[in-house]
């Protein structure tokens, strides 16, 4: 049984993954195909897509409304001091942690936190859906309207932004392939690529 960080690393050495946001792009996406694949299911993605292989979680605020999905995780992964779930040490907000026994930064986005458990498991292939970082529509994710969100635009976003931005040319000196998936993005760091050419892989 998989029960500490230290027995996932390099578990899915040189495979692929497609970590699951929550921007309002995930709506256009039929996720069926991914049943198929390794998945890592971020905050409220179980209500889009189920059934992750495993799913990152760090908000509080969603253990409280969503206990039940959040214990019918395959895998969860969280940080310390969280109710339950895999439990990672927080070491700040800006790095890119590479041994995750160690612990993990923030890099003020529950993704971020989701591309290092990605690249310490092994992945060389990184596919993000949902991964807007743009509030430019009515709907703030792909589930409706968030409130706490509403300002993101120009607080939360460029920091996000900057740490992915930061760690971008690193992942790929290290042969870590990471695509942005969303046509609504504005994250730019990774290339793009289209969901329906993504699943062809």
């Amino acid at each position: 049984m998989l029960s500490e960080i230290k027995d996932f690393k390099d578990l899915h050495s040189s495979k692929r993954c497609f970590i699951i946001a929550s921007g309002p792009s995930l709506k256009d996406l039929d996720l069926e195909p991914l049943n198929r694949r390794i998945t890592i299911g971020l905050n409220r993605s179980f209500l889009a897509f189920e059934r992750a292989t495993y799913h990152c979680v760090f908000d509080y605020r969603l253990y409280e409304l969503y206990e039940k999905e959040l214990q019918n995780s395959r895998y969860l992964f969280t940080l310390e001091d969280r109710p339950f779930g895999i439990p990672l040490t927080l070491l700040g907000t800006n790095g890119f942690s590479w041994d995750l026994e160690e612990g993990i930064y923030s890099g003020y986005t529950i993704s971020y936190f989701a591309l290092q458990l990605a690249a310490y498991m092994g992945f060389k292939e990184i596919f993000f859906l949902g991964l807007d970082l743009n509030n430019t529509e009515k709907e703030t994710h792909f589930f409706g309207h968030d409130y706490s969100s509403n300002n993101h635009n120009n607080t939360e976003y460029p920091k996000m932004m900057k740490s992915f931005e930061k760690i971008s040319e690193t992942l790929k000196v290290r042969g870590i392939k990471v695509y942005n998936c969303s046509p609504k993005s504005k994250l730019k760091c990774f290339p793009f690529m289209s969901y329906e050419d993504a699943i062809k892989l």
